[in-house]
Order: C-alpha cells, then structure tokens, then sequence
C-alpha cells in the first residue's frame, strides 16, 4: 500500500477509536475548577458571538497576568452553542484532543522516518505510539475535564509548531534557506500557544531536547550548526538568569507558600515521589491509581521522610543521566525521557502550585511513549516481528478498555462521584462533590433519603484529616436553605478551621460562598458569619473587594458603623496607587447616602494620596 495512502487510512482509524473510546464520558457533568472558570464565569456566557462577546470572554481568566484567550473564547463559543450544557463543553474538548492525536501521529511519523529502518516502519510505530497516547487511561481527565482545554488547546500550537520545527531543520540538515523561514513559524505557533496556557513557553526545551537528541544540531551549512549552537547556549543561559534573579526570589521570600499546608523545600522534594507517581500512573494505569483528586496527597519533609522521597530522586537522576549518555547511541530513548522531564519543568517546579495532578502529563506522556518504543524496538527478536507486534496489541487492547471503562464512569456524574470517594475516601474535595451531589439528587427535601446521605457525607467529610471548611460550609447551606436548625457546632468547626489552617483558595471558596448566599437572601446567623468573615480577613491580605464587601454587609445586616469605617477604609487600603477604584469606592457611598463611610474614605484617601483634592 503506498505510504501516503496508509498514512491517511491510519490517520482516520486513530480519530474514530480516540473518539469512539472517550465519547462514554461525554454525558457528564462539570468538575472543580470548571465551576469557576466555566459555570460561574459569566464573561464567558456568550448569548450571541460577536465582536464585544468575544473580547469579554478573552479577558474571562483573571489569574494570568494576561489571560488565557485562546480557550477563554472558546468557551464562550460552546456558551453560545448550547449555555451552561456540560455535553458541548466536552464535546469540543474532545474534538480538541482528536486533534492533537493526529497531530502527534504525524510528529511521531516524522520523527521516526528520520531513522535509518525507513518510513515503512516508522508509520506502523507512530500509529501504535499515537494510538496509546490518544487513548491511555490517564487522558481521560484532559480530555474530559473541560477546564483542561487550556492545556489541550495550548499543545494543539505547541504540536504545530514542533512539526515546522522539524520541517525546518530537515531543509537546513540538506542546505536549504528556507528552513529559517519554518523556525521562525514554529516560534510564532508556540506564541500562539501561550494564549491557551503558560506551559506552551516549554516548546523550546522540547526542542533543546529535539537537538540534543535525534537532530543533533546536524545541517548542511557549518555555519548554520554554530548559529544553532550559539543560539540555544545563550537562550539556555539567559532563561536560567532570568529565573534565578526573576522567577526565583518571589517564592523564597517568607510568606510566598503561606496559602499552602507546605513550603518550597517540601514541595521540591514531594515533587520527586510526584514524578515516581505519574510513571507509575503511565506504566500501569489500573483504575485505583488514578484517582482524579489528591488534595490529600502527603508532602515530603525531608528525604527520609517517607523514604521514597530519595529512591525516587536517585531514580530521576539515573534517568536523566542514562538520557546524556545514551542521546547519541539511543537518541529515540533519551529524547523520550527528556521530553517527560521537560514537560513537568513547570508544574514540578518552583511555583506555587498543588502538589499532584494527573493531567500534568499530557505532553509528558509522549516522552514516556517514545522511550518504551525506542526500547520495544532494540528487544531481539529472532523469531520475527509476531511477538512484538501481539504485545503492542495486547496493551493498545488493555489501555483501551481500561481507558473506556474509566470514560464511562465520567459519563455518569453519581457514579463518577461515588467512584471517587472509594478510591480516595480522605480526600475532601471527593467527598464534597458526592454530598453535594447527593443533596441535588434530593431536591432539597430533607424527607428524601438522598438528604440524609447528603449530610452524613458532609459530616464524613468535615472530619477526614486535614479538611478543608468546604464540608462545614456545605452542612450550613444545606440546613439554611431548607429551614433545618444549623448545628452550632458547624459555625465553630468552620470558624476554627479557617482560623488555624493556611489560608487557601478552599477556605476563601468557603467563606465568600457563604457571604453570596447570604446577600442572595438565605437566612444564616450574621453574628457568626461577621466573626467568620473577619477571621479570614485577619488571617492573610484578601483582595480589595472583600473589605468593601464586608463593609456592605456590616451596614445592611450588622448595622454596626464603626465595622463598616474600617473595611471601606481597608479596602482602598489594599489599592495604595489605584484612585479609579477609591473613586469608585467613594462614589457607591455616597450614591447610597452612606455619608459617614464616605467621609472616612474621603480623609485615608487625602492621606495616602489617592485624592489630591480633599474637598472634589
């Protein structure tokens, strides 16, 4: 069969089992962080696609410094298509990650035709290597998280451009020009990428990796190799100063980690046994390791401490060692290895992140791919290709019943959140989505057996180690909205967990809930929501509009005016050198006739010079 036809019929067989084995898992609901960036964004909720809609939704991701654009739109595309309906979201996501299997098929494909086997065997390679890829069990949470269409959409540019990489350095290895013409394009797609996530700025490790390895810095013209050479050593050494002195110093200062149950020393170290995990995840997907959510991960506080910490850090360094040696004499294995480590050099790094997710590795997983192919490859086989052949088959087969099941499950939002719990049963985020499932299940009618569960599973929760309030908060919106008594005991347990755990996105998640629910007219004890409020407040540095929110709600429920001087002072406070959002601040008082905050804003303004002229 000619190559060019083959190619295309493997092309099409590897989009129908992506989509035939993940498809399961389109009936399902959102999870976690969707919430936040999809359900409750409503800069995203698109009600017609226009120019304004569009550009709204490009500024829809308020924790980069300059957004995430790329799948910001796109969410506010699907938004427009079908409204909050989880199926369109996934839909598209997988339509994305269909995408970028083809895409990694025809990388795969062109990396191996640079070998000397020939481009015969390098299709049927890439087929397998990209089949596995496509559909290995632990894709499922990026291809069906929809949140993770950041990453997904970020790698679709990243592939590209990978691919004009190679196209590039393959017209300058035989003296031809135009192969700066296709770098300088591989540079621009990369760019492209950073509007889906940051990690697509990994692309030129990727493509050190690329050099180091199966490319060599080989081309046609001498002068071109030293261009090369020169170019990376220089980006390699000014990436490292600007790390040391940019990137580095903000996470050792004192209180960069305060968010968090570790500091940078523990994260480093727990990243060792992290990087462990995932190979093991890769190597043997069985449905108990991967278990979606590891809030309860344990943290590493020496390399003793637990003992795996330095086994796993002698393992990464033999690997990363064994890759230098071998780049040449196993060029396909080295870069596979390099390519795992370079696409963690992000998450497992320095920055304040959580410790462990498992769909950190959906570039990575092609570096382990590649590396087991490499060494499927170099295994003898005297009595012909058969038995290699059967065994590729035999795991394609495995991880893709493995990977169907697991979608299946996905599919369905109770199962997926019992499913959850009992692979996991301490972790509280687990056990919150499936009482707050339960809870919906109910109606909201605590005769409904589903109530009950709902609560147990909230209190279960609430004592696991090391909980979040998230459960506390959940006991308390259930009986409010309800007309149940609110146990007493809750408000304490809520109040005592944000006052003596690091302050996180899970306690501020807890608090300010609360906080909306309350100006969305449930009935909760105000008393005890102040003294929860001001915990938080007191514990770390909030944004300004929690301080303007708290004086808000000191005037309307608390009626304590004093309170309110102090928070609507605070809150432009938090803004030293932003008179836009003190004048903003300033003028909502006085609208609302609330003279008294207005002129306390007025004089902390003069005096921090906010506003120069104190009687405008």
């Amino acid at each position: 069969m000619h190559v060019r036809r083959k190619s295309l019929l493997l092309s099409l067989l590897l989009a129908f089992l992506t989509a035939a084995i993940l498809a399961p898992g389109l009936s399902g609901g959102f999870l976690l962080d969707d919430f936040p960036n999809i359900v409750t964004n409503t800069r995203v909720h698109a009600q017609s696609l226009n120019w304004d809609s569009l550009v709204k939704a490009a500024s829809a991701y308020q924790a980069g410094s300059y957004g995430r654009p790329l799948a910001t739109i796109s969410f506010a595309i699907d938004y427009s298509i079908g409204g909050k309906d989880p199926w369109v979201f996934k839909l598209s996501s997988l339509l994305v990650h269909v995408i970028n299997a083809l895409l990694v098929f025809w990388l795969v494909r062109r990396l191996f035709s640079l070998d000397s086997d020939g481009k015969q065997r390098g299709i049927a390679a890439a087929f397998a290597v990209s089949l596995i890829w496509a559909i290995h069990p632990i894709q499922v949470s990026s291809a069906l998280y929809v949140v993770q269409r950041m990453e997904t959409l970020s790698l679709t540019f990243v592939l590209l451009a990978l691919l004009a990489y190679l196209r590039g350095r393959v017209l300058q290895q035989s003296g031809d020009r135009r192969g700066w013409l296709w770098l300088g394009g591989s540079a621009l797609l990369a760019g492209v990428g950073m509007l889906g996530k940051e990690t697509a700025a990994l692309f030129p490790l990727y493509t050190l990796a690329l050099e180091l390895t199966v490319l060599g810095f080989r081309a046609g013209n001498p002068l071109t190799t030293r261009t090369l050479k020169w170019a990376y050593a220089l980006g390699l050494g000014a990436a490292l100063l600007v790390f040391v002195f940019a990137v580095l110093p903000p996470y050792l200062a004192p209180h960069a980690f305060d968010g968090r149950d570790f500091t940078l020393y523990e994260r480093l170290l727990t990243q060792c046994r992290v990087l462990c995990l995932y190979l093991g995840q890769i190597l043997l997907p069985l449905p108990s390791s991967l278990t979606f959510y590891y809030d309860n991960y344990a943290k590493s506080t020496g390399w003793l401490s637990p003992p795996t910490t330095l086994l796993c850090a002698l393992l990464l360094v033999a690997l990363l060692a064994g890759a230098w040696r071998l780049r040449r004499t196993m060029p396909y294995l080295a870069l596979g290895i390099l390519w795992f480590f370079a696409g963690h050099a992000l998450t497992s790094n320095v920055f304040n992140l959580e410790l462990v997710f498992e769909h950190r590795n959906y570039f990575a997983l092609l570096g382990v791919l590649l590396a087991l192919a490499e060494l499927v490859r170099l295994v003898p086989s005297p009595d012909g290709p058969t038995l290699k052949r059967t065994a590729v088959a035999a795991v394609v087969v495995g991880f893709g019943f493995l990977a169907l099941l697991r979608a299946s499950t996905w599919g369905n939002q109770l199962h997926l959140a019992m499913d959850l719990v009992a692979k996991n049963p301490a972790s509280t985020r687990a056990s919150s989505d499936l009482a707050t499932l339960y809870i919906a299940l109910s109606g909201s009618d605590p005769n409904s057996p589903f109530f009950d569960m709902g609560r147990q599973e909230f209190e279960r929760g609430s004592r696991l180690p090391n909980a979040s309030p998230l459960p506390e908060q959940g006991l308390i919106l259930m009986a409010a909205t309800t007309g149940q008594p609110v146990d007493p005991a809750w408000w304490d347990r809520i109040i005592h967990k944000v006052r003596t755990r690091p302050v996180g996105t899970q306690e501020i998640m807890a608090v300010a809930g609360l906080m909306q629910q309350r100006y969305r007219g449930i009935e909760l004890d105000d008393r005890r929501l102040s003294e929860l409020y001001g915990t938080l407040l007191d514990r770390a540095p909030m944004p300004a509009s929690m301080y303007a929110q708290y004086g808000d709600f000191a005037l309307k429920y608390l009626k304590d005016e004093a309170l309110a001087d102090r928070m609507f002072v605070a809150a432009i406070e938090r803004n030293p050198k932003d008179d836009a959002y003190a004048q903003q601040v300033l003028g909502t008082l006085v609208e609302d006739g609330h003279v008294r905050q207005a002129k306390a804003v007025m004089e902390r303004a003069h005096a921090i010079g906010l506003i120069q002229n104190k009687g405008g």
